[in-house]
Order: structure tokens, then sequence, then C-alpha cells
């Protein structure tokens, strides 16, 4: 289950940055972070943050304020991802033995205050409903306003969208087709699939 088993390629380096920085600019750098996941903020001003640890770290190296804040960002997200909260959060970054306890002590305090928000928009912006079942019938239309003899057929299709999954809503969709699109919608369909077997 862990959120730091995929992390991504430069992330030991950049906790080790992260490692580095004050309390205080570790803090800063996670409020911004938060603010972006939460679209507060368009962008985090990354140059900001290198100047502020420039001015404040004595190391020989100075850490790179993207690095850190990738890092930071892919933590969050995780988090938010697998709705972990805070104890579980800091108990997974204290098993990765690569964080220090007060890195662990800022990214767990400001995960406890803004954590359930950041859960709340990822869901909220990433849901786009779940689709349950899929029905289809076919008719045929005999006459219209125009046309006497008609004669058409033409396939209905209701699609069930679960639209909450905790509160288990669902919301119907219908759409009618004729023929030729159903049989362009089925094409489509076959295409995706096999698509999906040779991914």
């Amino acid at each position: 289950m862990g959120i730091l088993s995929n992390s991504p390629q430069g992330f030991t380096n950049a906790v080790k940055s992260i490692n580095q920085l004050p309390q205080g600019l570790l803090a800063e750098m996670c409020q911004d972070v938060v603010a972006f996941l939460q679209y507060r903020i368009g962008f985090i001003n990354v140059d900001d943050h290198q100047m502020n640890i420039s001015c404040s770290c004595q190391a020989n190296a100075v850490p790179s304020a993207q690095e850190c804040i990738n890092a930071l960002t892919f933590v969050f997200r995780s988090a938010a991802e697998h709705k972990l909260s805070w104890e579980q959060v800091t108990e997974e970054l204290k098993a990765s033995m690569e964080w220090n306890e007060s890195a662990i002590v800022v990214i767990g305090h400001i995960w406890k205050e803004e954590g359930s928000s950041i859960v709340d928009v990822q869901q909220r912006v990433l849901n786009i409903g779940q689709l349950a079942s899929m029905e289809w019938k076919l008719g045929v239309s005999m006459s219209s306003n125009t046309c006497r003899a008609l004669n058409s057929p033409y396939v209905t299709l209701v699609f069930t969208v679960v639209t909450d999954v905790v509160m288990g809503t669902t919301k119907q969709y219908s759409i009618e087709l004729s023929m030729q699109q159903f049989q362009n919608f089925s094409t489509q369909l076959k295409e995706m699939a096999s698509l999906l077997e040779t991914a």
C-alpha cells in the first residue's frame, strides 16, 4: 500500500534536500504545494523558494527548490489518492527511513491541517463518473411528421453512471442512434478493446 513505493526518479535525492531545509522554509513550501493542489494558486514560484533556500542554508550544495517541490507534491498527491490520515502519512515517511524527524513533523502537521481538503478537491476534480451499466434496445420508427412509412431501425443506449461513489447515487443518460451510427460506435469500441489488449 506504500505511497512511496512508486516514487519518481530523483525522489531520494529530493528527500535528502528536504531534510536540509529549516522547518520554517519547509512549512512555507508545503503550504504552497497544498495551495497548488487545492487549485488556489496556478503555479508555485520556485525562484522565490530557491532564493530563500540559498539565503538560509549553509551547506556546500544548496538544495534544489524544484526537486523539493516535486517530491512534496508527489507525497501530498499520493496521500490524497490513498486517503491517508496524518498518522498514516507520518508512519509511511518514518518507515521509508529516508526522512529526518524534523521534516516528518512538518509534513505530518501540514497534512493534519490540510489533508482532508486536498482529498475533497481531488475527488471533485477527478470525479467524472463511473459507468455502472449499459443497456440497449432495438426499435423501428414506423412513421414521422414528414413520412408515413418510415420503417427505419434505431438503437437506444442507456448508460447508468455512478455520480457519487460514497452515496451510491447514479444518473442515467440515453442516446438514440441510427443503425449506421451504432455500427460506427461498435467499431470504435472494438478498436478500443483491441488497443487495451495490446497495451
